[in-house]
C-alpha cells in the first residue's frame, strides 16, 4: 500500500513534530511509485485545530534551531508550556483576537526581559574589565620605564664580545658557560630558593625553580627577564643571550600593550552606565499585558477559583470538564472546515 499512496489526510494535530514526520514518512518515501502526492491538513475555525498546529510550529522551530547548529544564532526561543486559564480557553473558542495579541505580547516580554538580564550581565563585565585595565596600566608603564633604564645599562655580548661571569670566574666559551649553567639549574630543581649564577651583559644571573621541578634563568636589572633552560648547553646559553640582546622587542610589545589597554579603558568607560535600549518598549508591553489580562478577566488564581466555584455549585451527576492541552499561540482561519493543501 505504501508504494501506491497518493494522498495523506491529517484529521487532527499530534503533540510532537516527530509524530507529523512519522505520518508523512509513510507517503514521502523512497519506493512510492507516484511522482507527486498530496498532503492535506483539516482545520476548523473556533476550535483548537489552529492552536495545535501553531504549537507544533513553535516546537519544530525550536528543534530546528538546536539541530542545525548555526553559530550565527545568538539565542533560541524556548517552548512555553503555560497552561491556559478558563478565560483564555473561552476566548480562543470564540475567536477573540485579544488572546492572539496577548500570546504575542507575552512572548515579546519574555524576550525583552531576557535581553535586559543580559544587558545587566554585560554592564557587570564591562565594569570588571575597565577596572582590570586601570589596575594594569600603572604596572605596564613602570615596567616600560625600568626597561628603558636596563637598555642603557646593557652590555653588548654578541659575537666575539661574548663573556659571562659564573661563580666569580670569567668564561668566553659558550659551550662551557652553558654546561655550567645547566649544572646549577639541576641543583636548583626541586628546591625553594634561587641559586646565584653570576653576571652577564650587565645583569645578575640566577636559577629559579618553578612548578613541576622546572627551572628558569632570570636576568635581574630594574626588571626581571626570564630565559629558558634547554636540553643542551648551547641551547641554554642562546636563550640567555637572546633575552639580553632583544629587549627592544619586549619594549615594543609592552608599549603596544599599554596603548591597547588605554584605548580599551576609554571605550569601556564610555559604555559604563548605558541604559537598556528597549526599556521603554518593555514598560509599554507590560502595561499592555495588564490591560489584556483585565480585558480577558485573567487573574493569577482564576483557574483554581473557578474550579472551586464550579465544584460547589454543579450537581453530582454533572459531566466532567474536558482538560485543554497547553498551547502557545492562536491563528484564526478564514473559513470553516477548509482543507489546506501543502
Amino acid at each position: 500500500m505504501q508504494e501506491r499512496l497518493v494522498a495523506l489526510h491529517h484529521l487532527d494535530a499530534p503533540w510532537r513534530p516527530a509524530d507529523v514526520e512519522q505520518r508523512e514518512g509513510r507517503i514521502l518515501r523512497q519506493g512510492n511509485i507516484n511522482q507527486s502526492v498530496q498532503i492535506l491538513r483539516y482545520v476548523t475555525e473556533g476550535s483548537f485545530d489552529a492552536y495545535m498546529w501553531q504549537t507544533l510550529e513553535t516546537k519544530a522551530k525550536f528543534i530546528h534551531q538546536v539541530m542545525t547548529g548555526d553559530t550565527h544564532i545568538r539565542h533560541i526561543e524556548d517552548i512555553d508550556s503555560r497552561a491556559l486559564t478558563y478565560a483564555e480557553v473561552k476566548a480562543i473558542a470564540s475567536g477573540n483576537p485579544l488572546v492572539i495579541e496577548k500570546a504575542s505580547v507575552d512572548a515579546e516580554i519574555t524576550r525583552l526581559t531576557r535581553l535586559r538580564s543580559q544587558h545587566g550581565e554585560s554592564q557587570y563585565r564591562i565594569r570588571t574589565q575597565a577596572r582590570h585595565f586601570k589596575e594594569e596600566m600603572p604596572g605596564l608603564a613602570q615596567r616600560i620605564e625600568n626597561l628603558k633604564i636596563d637598555l642603557t645599562a646593557r652590555q653588548d655580548t654578541r659575537g666575539d664580545a661574548f663573556e659571562i661571569e659564573i661563580a666569580k670566574t670569567l668564561y668566553k666559551d659558550r659551550s662551557i658557560a652553558g654546561e655550567l649553567i645547566n649544572r646549577i639549574a639541576q641543583r636548583a630543581a626541586g628546591g625553594t630558593g634561587e641559586q646565584p649564577i653570576g653576571l652577564f651583559a650587565g645583569f645578575q644571573l640566577c636559577a629559579r625553580p618553578t612548578f613541576l621541578q622546572r627551572v628558569e634563568i632570570v636576568l635581574k636589572g630594574k626588571n626581571h627577564y626570564v630565559a629558558n633552560v634547554a636540553e643542551t648547553p648551547l641551547g641554554t646559553i642562546r636563550s640567555v643571550e637572546y633575552t639580553a640582546q632583544n629587549m627592544e622587542e619586549k619594549l615594543q610589545g609592552w608599549q603596544r600593550d599599554l596603548g591597547e589597554a588605554e584605548k580599551n579603558s576609554r571605550e569601556l568607560e564610555a559604555k559604563i552606565g548605558q541604559p537598556f535600549e528597549h526599556e521603554s518598549k518593555l514598560h509599554s508591553l507590560v502595561l499592555r499585558q495588564q490591560e489584556l489580562e483585565n480585558a480577558l478577566d485573567i487573574t493569577k488564581n482564576q483557574a483554581s477559583n473557578a474550579l472551586s466555584a464550579e465544584t460547589s455549585t454543579e450537581p453530582e451527576n454533572a459531566p466532567a470538564q474536558t482538560l485543554v492541552p497547553p498551547a502557545v499561540k492562536v491563528e484564526k482561519t478564514s473559513r470553516k472546515g477548509v482543507a489546506v493543501t501543502f
